[in-house]
């Protein structure tokens, strides 16, 4: 994941992750089973989004939380652990979460 992800507090959170094949290519996720964090500058625990394997696309998935009233403003981090059927794990590069107030209310 390139770049920040602009997010506004209070709205529901839903992003798809594209999974690379550990040679390239679109990765076959049968059988996978997958694990996300949401922490803040100071590592604390903000959400520990809902993920599943998107059928309509393969190689990808959805990160979802539904309740972010009580997130805090600011510069979040994410990742995404993989567990393949074999049972190694295998992390995602961090990616950056910038959390906004909205304007209009």
């Amino acid at each position: 994941m390139n770049g920040t992800l602009r997010f506004k507090v209070g709205l529901p959170f839903a992003m798809l992750v594209a999974i690379d094949a550990p040679h390239g290519g679109v990765a076959d996720l049968t059988g996978c089973t997958y694990a996300a964090q949401i922490r803040d500058a100071l590592g604390t625990l903000v959400a520990s989004p809902a993920v599943t394997a998107v059928l309509a696309q393969p190689g990808a998935v959805q990160l979802t939380v539904q309740d972010t009233t009580q997130w805090p403003f600011g510069q979040m981090w994410c990742d995404l652990n993989v567990t393949w059927p074999n049972g190694l794990t295998t992390p995602t590069e961090p990616w950056m979460i910038t959390i906004l107030r909205g304007v209009t209310r």
